[in-house]
């Protein structure tokens, strides 16, 4: 079961984009919308500002919460994923080889921007300079597919 719904995991993800990360800070909560790519063992990556709200607040507490879903679905054949984990900036240049590898797979304009080839550089290369990679560790997913019946859900712990 572990494999095939690992599998399973893994097929969602590649088949969406956008994550809402969800954080605390001395704010308060707060969730933001950004891209993500995603590695074999699950990890998702994303790219953002140090001084965005939530990578604040990531810096402070590393908890962190996820959902990712397609926008206006049936309820019969809704899916989606919910995730807890840590999240931190992706700090060796290993790492940062490895999300950018993950990262531009998925996303090529950011490749062709880091590199100042393509439409997206201009407008990309400030923000792109500005910008970390980041990690996030799941320890628990759960797929939920009203496909498979209302309210279906599978739980992975890693």
């Amino acid at each position: 079961m572990t494999n095939t719904l690992r599998a399973r995991i893994h097929a969602f993800l590649a088949r969406h984009t956008t994550l809402t990360l969800a954080t605390t800070g001395p704010e308060g909560p707060q969730a933001a919308a950004l891209f993500y790519a995603h590695d074999a063992a699950l990890s998702l990556y994303f790219l953002s500002e140090p001084s965005s709200r939530h990578a604040r607040n990531l810096a402070a507490d590393p908890r962190c919460a996820v959902t990712i879903q397609a926008d206006g679905q049936d309820w019969r054949v809704i899916t989606g994923l919910q995730m807890e984990g840590r999240a931190q900036v992706v700090s060796t240049p290993e790492e940062w080889q490895v999300a950018y590898e993950t990262f531009r797979a998925k996303f090529p304009f950011v490749g062709e921007a880091w590199r100042g080839e393509g439409s997206a550089a201009l407008t990309l290369s400030g923000p792109l300079a500005r910008s970390r990679f980041y990690r996030i560790a799941p320890h628990w997913m759960r797929l939920i597919d009203n496909t498979l019946g209302f309210g279906h859900k599978d739980e992975l712990r890693l």
